[in-house]
């Protein structure tokens, strides 16, 4: 393995380990993302990873996911090793320091219910 993906994959597996469940999302024969989910304390956790590079991982809070585009409660964009750590370092939803205040719709992020890119 390359040296430089260490970290990525490192990331990747401690999500595995904090309770994450992964889908693939595809495009015509390849896979175009790897999407990471888990619900806990009455939010959802997700994380996206097109590349090594280029991820993007948000907390939505389970009530505002019936809405069209539900807003954020936090959300981060960034390489792999950046951005999946940053999401499980968050404190739990509802608990002191964890993100409270909706923000703005996390577009580039695929939602259970939307169409598949």
């Amino acid at each position: 393995m390359e040296s430089w993906l260490r970290p990525h994959l490192d990331a990747l597996r401690a999500s595995v380990q904090a309770g994450f469940r992964f889908l693939h999302l595809p495009s015509v024969g390849n896979v175009l993302a790897v999407q990471g989910m888990r619900v806990s304390h009455g939010a959802m956790d997700m994380f996206q990873a097109s590349a090594a590079d280029d991820a993007i991982a948000a907390r939505f809070r389970i009530e505002d996911l019936e809405l069209g585009s539900p807003p954020a409660v936090w959300h981060k964009r960034g390489p792999v090793a950046d951005v999946v750590p940053a999401l499980l370092e968050l404190p739990p939803h509802d608990s002191p320091g964890a993100p409270r205040l909706a923000g703005s719709p996390v577009s580039d992020l695929w939602l259970p219910g939307d169409a598949l890119p």
